[in-house]
């Protein structure tokens, strides 16, 4: 099968114009014609995907494909923007706040916000990998799920993964899963060892951690509520 790896500016408008959803009250078909980008490489992914069929002749239907992909590609990179900017946000809030306020504010994030202290904590950890060089901004997935898995790679990982072209916007969730999977470094133990009384201990941990943590923002608590009473005679 012969191979089309140029599409006209000119049949791509005249597919847009013609579909409705792109046509109405907007200039929707005009930008994305501008986003379009038509080389071998995707043209080659379009011949693998729709290998044995006759898109790859089917100039409209190749019009299309590429003005959906850039669509997607201008939203993909949109919400990327969006959660880091959550991110860095949640982490200005943070250098504001005490840190007896700080554990309040992490205990009532789903009230506060529409997601959970769990998301905003992955946000924050994105935000500040991207902040610090870990993540370039350019190489940073469009889903926060898979860049929050990108910072949870350490040094060891995080070399393989650039060694291996994995850090980059359209990197999966399955594939940082999986090197870290296949590089994990499990310590030896001595000895027999009761999993199971190994685990229950690990919980128990968990538990008392916070707990810990629970008490420890109650006695901040009080520390303000006695600063703020004596005010200027606490030294």
């Amino acid at each position: 099968m012969s191979k089309t790896h140029r599409v006209s500016r000119t049949s791509i408008m005249s597919v847009m114009e013609e579909d409705d959803s792109l046509s109405v009250g907007d200039n929707r078909a005009e930008m994305l014609i501008e986003r379009v980008v038509i080389d071998d490489n995707v043209m080659t992914t379009i011949e693998d995907v729709f290998a044995g069929t006759s898109v790859i002749s089917d100039t409209e239907k190749v019009s299309r494909i590429l003005a959906v992909r850039a669509e997607v590609n201008q939203n993909w990179s949109q919400a990327r923007d969006s959660f880091l900017a959550i991110g860095r946000a949640l982490l200005d809030l943070e250098n504001v706040l005490s840190k007896a306020e700080y554990i309040k504010l992490r205990q009532g994030s789903d009230r506060l916000f529409p997601f959970s202290d769990a998301t905003a904590t992955q946000l924050r950890r994105i935000a500040k990998a991207v902040s610090d060089g870990v993540i370039p901004l350019d190489a940073c997935p469009g889903s926060y799920g898979t860049a929050y898995q990108i910072t949870l790679l350490n040094e060891h990982q995080l070399r393989v993964a650039k060694e291996r072209g994995l850090i980059r916007p359209d990197v999966t969730r399955r594939e940082i899963a999986s090197l870290r999977k296949e590089t994990v470094i499990k310590p030896e133990i001595s000895g027999r060892v009761d999993v199971n009384v190994l685990k229950e201990e690990y919980r128990k941990l968990l538990r008392h951690r916070e707990k810990l943590e629970s008490e420890m923002a109650a006695v901040d608590s009080k520390i303000q509520d006695i600063r703020g009473l004596l005010g200027d005679l606490v030294e």
